[in-house]
């Protein structure tokens, strides 16, 4: 599947259940940051995701800090010009699905807080990237 089709199907909610995998949720990050400003990115990527899921039956898989932290994150380690492809290779800790990343920034109590759940929480660990 293309990009444009991935984003398409993905807006379109109907990308099919089992190709919405932790390595689709990556991908649709890397693309909106490689298209549009950060800001937007997470815009479209806090609304879309639970839009998604919704579609799917699914009410309560939506984590507010997680995707706001996995935006500044990928962001920070994007490389101008570089395929999704590279991308994955030289990050494996991103499409990790135990999400160890994230423990670099997040304790476990927070990230399994109910507040990291419907809001973003500010990294107790260590400082996220800041926004490019």
């Amino acid at each position: 599947m293309t990009d444009d089709e991935f984003l398409a199907a993905f807006d379109s909610c109907t990308l099919p259940k089992p190709l919405w995998t932790h390595e689709a949720h990556v991908r649709l990050a890397w693309l909106c940051l490689d298209r549009i400003p950060f800001d937007s990115a997470l815009a479209h990527v806090r609304t879309g995701i639970p839009k998604y899921n919704h579609s799917l039956g699914n009410t309560t898989g939506y984590h507010d800090t997680v995707t706001v932290a996995f935006l500044k994150i990928i962001a920070a380690k994007r490389t101008l010009g570089e395929s999704f492809e590279d991308f994955r290779n030289t990050n494996p800790d991103v499409f990790s699905k135990a999400r160890p990343v994230l423990l670099s920034y997040y304790s476990k109590a927070v990230l399994e807080s109910e507040e990291a759940r419907a809001g973003f929480v500010e990294a107790d660990v260590g400082a996220l990237p800041e926004e490019v």
